[in-house]
């Protein structure tokens, strides 16, 4: 497997205790960063906001499944195993997702695909039970 994708799933294999001038490592400085919330350019806005996502987190690691690799860009399939002072009463959580890359020698593009109700809205005491009944009604349809 390429370097970069191994060293960028060791960093976030523990997301909270990783230093972040590290991203410099892996990251271009003119990087596009989006996921279902955000869309952000350039590395240094990055490093802000992954500082911002730390605040409120208990616990973040990262497990990463087979990945992908072309030539230039990566699929890298994860399960995030978290907790947030905010969510759930701060008891453990875990969410799927996938991110995409693009690089050449560093990532210059870099999606996080995930549901973003499973891993927020759901958590949220009478919000949570509203979108849980939905998406129970959505299922029941079939599809």
């Amino acid at each position: 497997m390429n370097a970069l994708i191994t060293d960028l799933q060791q960093y976030y294999s523990d997301f909270l205790t990783g230093d972040l001038s590290r991203l410099d490592d892996f990251y271009h400085r003119d990087l596009v960063f989006a996921d279902p919330l955000h869309r952000i350019e350039g590395l240094d806005t990055a490093k802000q906001y992954f500082a911002s996502m730390r605040d409120g987190l208990l616990r973040c690691q990262f497990e990463f499944g087979l990945v992908t690799v072309a030539a230039d860009s990566a699929c890298l399939p994860w399960q995030m195993h978290y907790a947030h002072r905010a969510l759930n009463g701060g008891r453990p959580l875990s969410l799927r997702g996938c991110s995409l890359l693009r690089f050449n020698q560093r990532i210059h593009y870099h999606e996080d695909f995930y549901d973003l109700g499973a891993m927020v809205y759901e958590q949220v005491p009478l919000l949570g039970a509203l979108v849980r009944g939905v998406k129970s009604r959505l299922a029941g349809q079939g599809g």
